[in-house]
């Protein structure tokens, strides 16, 4: 939490920090994601446990504040803007493309610490990492460079009050 100059009391983020905050959170979990395709075969049990936690603490959080806050509300205020609405339809459906990318890469995670590590061949899960982290920066990069501008310029202070206390709080990890 900030602190407020004026008041020396602890400054309230706003909704907007908090999602950029959550995308970058995102990136460094793709950099994690980069690093162990970039090692490929080792597979520290470790580092995929910590990668395969990190990809389910994350992640859901970052598309609830996203898809069912932020989106929803910049819907209603882009009402009628057909290009602000076809940019806001395109991320949910990317949105819901890395859900699906992010189940099958999770079960592909935990099986390369379990016992089928040995029949997962290090390409088909470098293609898949390199597949999800690739498409999840484009996203993260898309947010931050078109999403959060577009919510700066259309929400106002009632619509920020209105989401901040849904806010997915961050979970007490980050990525290294």
């Amino acid at each position: 939490m900030l602190e407020d100059p004026d008041t020396s009391k602890p400054k309230q983020r706003s909704p907007l920090e908090h999602v950029a905050e959550h995308a970058n959170r995102v990136s460094q979990m793709c950099d994690l994601l980069e690093a162990l395709a970039d090692d490929l075969p080792r597979r520290p049990a470790p580092v995929w446990r910590e990668a395969t936690r990190m990809c389910n603490d994350v992640i859901p959080g970052h598309y609830h504040d996203v898809l069912c806050l932020l989106v929803p509300i910049l819907l209603k205020r882009t009402e009628g803007d057909v290009d602000c609405e076809d940019l806001l339809q395109r991320l949910q459906l990317d949105f819901e493309d890395e859900a699906c990318r992010l189940t099958e890469l999770n079960d592909l995670m935990v099986d390369a610490v379990g016992a089928d590590a040995k029949k997962i061949g290090p390409e088909a899960l470098g293609y898949a990492l390199r597949g999800f982290f690739g498409a999840l920066r484009r996203n993260t990069y898309w947010e931050t460079d078109v999403l959060l501008p577009l919510a700066e310029r259309y929400l106002n202070s009632d619509d920020l009050e209105e989401i901040s206390g849904q806010l997915t709080p961050f979970e007490v990890a980050k990525p290294h």
